[in-house]
Order: structure tokens, then sequence, then C-alpha cells
């Protein structure tokens, strides 16, 4: 209102009573500016399409959507636990979840997929991400920290988690697994960063026998990884590891099952005879295509929704935004557009000044 007074106003009173062309021209371009800033008549900011980069305190993980806004998960920092926030839909934020993981759902549904697409997209994927990630050395070491469970070096705060879960659901969540791939992800590809004794547990969440890299510890098999154990075992010594990262008792629901199984299993090739049955070889098979724990994991947690959906204590995502306010990351977008919208309308405005440069510059 104070914007329209001050500069329409006097702009209507320049066109009215101005005796000269250039000042009632003056007068026009302003309002037109003002017609642009406040109508929506500047195009959209080229932020939402401009390559972003993630810093320590805001390691942003986007979860798959088909809708132009969503739930994204945000790493721990020193200052908090992991978070779940409310943010418009980034188109270059969501370049690898929209080209890869949306692509694998679709795949799924439609029972056009293979056992490895899982693990082969999930990679894409993080390696991506790690790209964006401008990761610090104690950043590092905290995540390491973080998800290997080393209580002595990471305080209750960072083992927190700052968001709401969802009612009736347990952790065990398909998005949330997607969020651990890529902390561990992280910590893998800067563990140059980490002490020897931090490096040392390495193989405790990923296979050393299916990575590029020596992750072996001496005297351990390489292979003895969490929940690298045939069927229920395997998959409940996973499901209690992810309890302990959040240091919270694991629920019941997590580790055993009543509903009844899918009548005939896709991803299997056949019909379980008992949801114990399904489960056993689902983990079997999620162990078989992928490198880590939390792989295994997002592999089995997909296949769980896809084949049977969200029951059992199991939802695609288990943590939420306690407000769809948004945070910092949209407020920022908005601000943006104003500024982007708010420089467009300034050009219109002083687009006589700028000719005018033009010319004494071109006809000296």
């Amino acid at each position: 209102m104070i914007t329209w007074i001050v500069v329409g106003v006097l702009s209507i009173l320049t066109v009215v009573l101005g005796q000269e062309l250039a000042t009632r021209t003056r007068g026009i371009l302003n309002i037109a500016a003002l017609v642009i800033f406040f109508f929506g008549g500047a195009p959209p900011h080229p932020y939402n399409k401009a390559p972003h980069s993630y810093s320590d305190d805001m390691l942003r993980i986007v979860l798959p959507t088909s809708h132009h806004e969503g739930t994204v998960y945000q790493l721990p920092n020193a200052d908090t636990g992991f978070e779940a926030v409310w943010s418009p839909k980034i188109a270059n934020e969501h370049l690898e979840a929209d080209d890869e993981i949306m692509l694998l759902f679709q795949h799924m549904r439609s029972g056009r997929w293979m056992p490895g697409e899982p693990l082969e997209r999930l990679r894409k994927t993080m390696a991506r991400f790690r790209q964006r990630a401008v990761l610090s050395p104690g950043h590092a070491r905290l995540l390491a920290d973080w998800i290997y469970v080393d209580k002595s070096r990471v305080d209750a705060k960072v083992r927190s988690i700052s968001c709401s879960r969802a009612p009736g659901v347990h952790l065990i969540g398909r998005d949330l697994m997607y969020a651990l791939c890529h902390a561990e992800y992280l910590v893998f590809m800067s563990q140059r960063a980490l002490d020897e004794g931090t490096r040392s547990k390495l193989g405790r969440l990923r296979l050393g026998s299916r990575t590029g890299a020596d992750i072996s510890v001496a005297g351990q098999d390489p292979d003895h990884t969490v929940g690298y154990r045939p069927g229920l075992e395997g998959y409940r010594e996973a499901a209690t590891y992810v309890y302990a990262i959040f240091d919270i008792p694991v629920e019941e629901e997590a580790l055993n099952f009543s509903h009844p199984p899918p009548a005939f299993s896709i991803a299997l090739g056949k019909s379980p005879t008992s949801i114990d049955e399904y489960v056993s070889e689902l983990w079997n098979l999620s162990k078989e295509h992928c490198e880590s724990t939390f792989s295994a994991l997002y592999f089995f947690t997909t296949v769980w929704f896809m084949e049977l959906g969200n029951v059992n204590g199991f939802h695609i995502f288990p943590l939420r935004c306690r407000t769809t306010d948004g945070d910092l990351i949209s407020q920022q977008m908005m601000w943006r557009q104003m500024w982007y919208s708010g420089c467009v309308a300034q050009m219109v405005a002083v687009s006589p000044v700028i000719f005018g440069a033009f010319t004494a510059g071109l006809f000296p």
C-alpha cells in the first residue's frame, strides 16, 4: 500500500500534470513497473533451475514426489537432530529423484523391473548428491559417529528426531531408509577425513566384497555387515540397528509381522505361504542385490510398499513435518522472486536512462 501511494500516486500526477514528454514517459514507466512487480509480470526467477549445493548445516535429502511441494529430510548437524521440513519442489534439487527414483517406482508399479535396478538407480542418485554436498571433515566425522552409533562422541541432541513421527508407524520406512543410504554414502566417500578407528567401522554397514575400496578389518569377516544374516534374523538385526541410531527402543511391529503376505509376489516370483516366509525370502533377495545395510533396507521397504502398501506399521515416510509453513529455504525462494521481480520492474522504470547511456556510448 505504501509503495502504491508513494510511487503510484506521484507517477499518476506526473503523467497528468507533466509538461514535458520525457517527464510523462517516466511516470508511465513507473506505473508499468508497479504493475509488473505486484501482478506477476516478471518471469520466474532462474534460481529454481540453477545448480544447487549443500553445506554442513543444510544437507537436504529431497524425497521423490510427483507433487509441486512435499517433505524434505535434513541430516543431523551439530545443532539439531534429524529433521523433516516442508518445501516447494525445486527443479534442480529433484533432478536425480525425478530421473532415477520416480522412474524406478514407475517400473515397479508396472511389474517391469529387475532386482538389480533399485541399487543401480540409488547409486546414481547418491553419486550426484555427493557432488552437491560441500562436506567439511568435521561434519563427515559427526555423520560417521551418528550412523556408527558412537555415543561417546555424539550427544543426544544430534541423535534426536527433531520432527514429528507418524502415529502408529515404526521407523523402518522407505524414505527414511533412502535418507540413511545418503548419509552412509557421504561417510563412505569422505573416509579420508576419518580417523583410523572410525574407518575400521566402514564394514559395519557396507560389504567389503562389493565395494571398490578395502574396508575390511583385520581379523574380521569382510562380509560380516549388519543385517547380512539369513532371512528374518538378518532383517531384525538391520531394523534394530536403525533404532539404535536414533537411541530409541525398537518397536515390536518393526520386528514381527501379522499382516497376510501378498497373493503373489512379483519380486519373489511366487505366492508366499506365510508372512514370515515372505519377509525372510524378500530380505535374502534384498541382500543379494545390495551392497550395504541401508540399501538392503531401502530395497526391502520399497518392494513391501509396492506389494503390500502401508500396513503392519510400515509407511513410506515415517517422519513428518511439524508444520507445512515451510522452512528457511522456502522463505528464501519467495524473497528471491520478489527481488528478481523488483529488478525487472526497476529495469523498466529506468529504461530511458539505460537507453540514453547506450546511445551516448554508441554515438560519442
